[in-house]
């Protein structure tokens, strides 16, 4: 029963992988799946924080190669989110998460009305945009919170990291894909951290996670050109809308 266990959450870190390397989520579908295989919710978190690590470093590795990586932008919200990860890391017993979810899904679909209805080319065409020094700092604000929120839960979290990416720093659905890995990495080996100093982490279906999900996210970003931005905004928003009705029901 063990191995078809490993082999489970292999094939489920494969398929989050591939989805969440490109448009985030991909904890949507291995956290309800460690649960499903009799893992205790916290040590399903602490187990899907550590495994998801292969998403971050495959994502990185492919898309660095491809020069689509903002440095910059990607260490600043990167730090920013490590910190409110450990934060959330060290509040998860403490902070009404079903208050949280909800919220956070009322936002998703207004942002996701926004960027369908409003600016249906945001995030398609590529934008000449320089950064100012404030909207480094206000992405840095919003990636501790984000952060916070990722420390605690973690499903979504690059995906609302790319909405400051589209909305603030004006990068396209593939340079989000490539930028958010930094902070996506940072973030789950600190959670990770955290949740193994208090042995809520299953190595061994970890380790199978992480190999499935990097084999994901490695053809993902693989692939990443091909798909596009045009099928990648839709994958994103067909996505972040069953990530928001889950978080609401």
């Amino acid at each position: 029963m063990e191995m078809m266990n490993l082999f489970i959450i292999f094939l489920a870190g494969m398929i989050g992988g591939s989805i969440g390397t490109l448009v985030g989520g991909g904890s949507f579908i291995t956290i309800p799946t460690l649960i499903l295989l009799g893992l205790p919710p916290h040590t399903a978190i602490g187990t899907d924080r550590l495994g998801m690590t292969g998403i971050g470093s495959a994502g990185w590795y492919k898309f660095h190669k491809k020069g689509m990586i903002d440095y910059k932008i990607g260490f600043i919200l990167g730090f920013a989110t490590m910190l409110g990860s450990l934060l959330g890391a060290n509040l998860v017993l403490q902070i009404n998460e079903e208050i949280l979810k909800r919220a956070v899904a009322v936002i998703t679909i207004l942002i996701l009305f926004f960027i369908t209805i409003i600016t249906p080319k945001m995030g398609i065409e590529k934008n000449n945009h320089v950064v100012k020094n404030h909207e480094y700092l206000i992405g840095a604000v919003g990636s501790f919170f984000l952060g916070i929120y990722g420390g605690f839960y973690g499903a979504g979290t690059a995906t609302f990291i790319s909405y400051i990416l589209l909305l603030l720093f004006k990068q396209t659905f593939l340079e989000c894909a490539a930028t958010v890995k930094i902070a996506a990495l940072l973030m789950c080996a600190m959670a990770a951290s955290i949740f193994a100093i208090n042995g809520a982490v299953h190595y061994f279906l970890a380790i199978s996670m992480f190999i499935g999900s990097f084999i994901g996210s490695y053809i993902g970003a693989h692939y990443s050109d091909t798909i596009g931005n045009v099928w990648i905004k839709r994958l994103f928003s067909v996505i972040v809308l069953i990530m928001a009705i889950k978080l609401l029901v």
